[in-house]
C-alpha cells in the first residue's frame, strides 16, 4: 500500500547548511527505501513531501520528527495513494522565487508566505503546481 506524508516544520535557522547534507543523504538512501518525493526550504520552513510503502515511510517520518536540524514538525497531510505523483525525483529540492511565491498566494490567499501557515487542503495541489514548474533542483 502506498503512502505519502506532507509535513512542515521549522529549520533552525534561516539559511542551514545542512541541507546539502540532507538531499545527499536523502537521494542516496531513498532509493534503496523505495522512498521518493521533495523537500522546499521557503523562509526558515521546511515542507516535505514523502511517498512509498507505507511502513517504510511512517517509519522514515518519525526518524525525521527526532531530526534536531528542525523543530516543530507538524503533518498538513497523510494517507494513501494509489500511485506516485513523484516517482522519478529520490528527493527534489525548490526555494522561493518570484514565481514560486506567486503559485503559493493562488493556493493560499488569505495566508503570509509562510509554509506553517500552508492549508492542509490545498497542499498536495500546491506542490502539484510547483512541479510543472523548472524551479527545482532533482535527481
Amino acid at each position: 500500500m502506498l503512502t505519502r506524508i506532507i509535513y512542515v516544520s521549522r529549520a533552525l535557522s534561516p539559511m542551514p547548511l545542512e541541507i546539502k547534507d540532507i538531499l545527499l543523504a536523502s537521494r542516496k538512501n531513498n532509493p534503496v527505501l523505495g522512498i521518493t518525493g521533495a523537500l522546499c526550504f521557503l523562509d526558515s520552513n521546511y515542507l516535505q513531501y514523502l511517498e512509498g510503502e507505507a511502513s517504510t515511510v511512517n517509519a522514515l517520518y518519525q526518524k525525521i520528527e527526532k531530526d534536531p536540524r528542525h523543530s516543530h514538525s507538524k503533518i498538513l497531510v497523510h494517507d494513501q495513494i494509489s500511485q506516485r505523483a513523484y516517482p522519478k525525483w529520490s528527493m527534489a529540492l525548490l526555494t522561493w522565487n518570484e514565481e514560486t511565491k506567486a503559485i503559493y498566494r493562488l493556493f493560499n490567499p488569505d495566508s503570509a508566505l509562510d509554509a506553517y501557515a500552508t492549508d492542509p487542503a490545498s497542499v498536495p495541489s500546491l506542490l502539484e503546481a510547483w512541479a510543472r514548474t523548472p524551479n527545482w533542483m532533482t535527481l
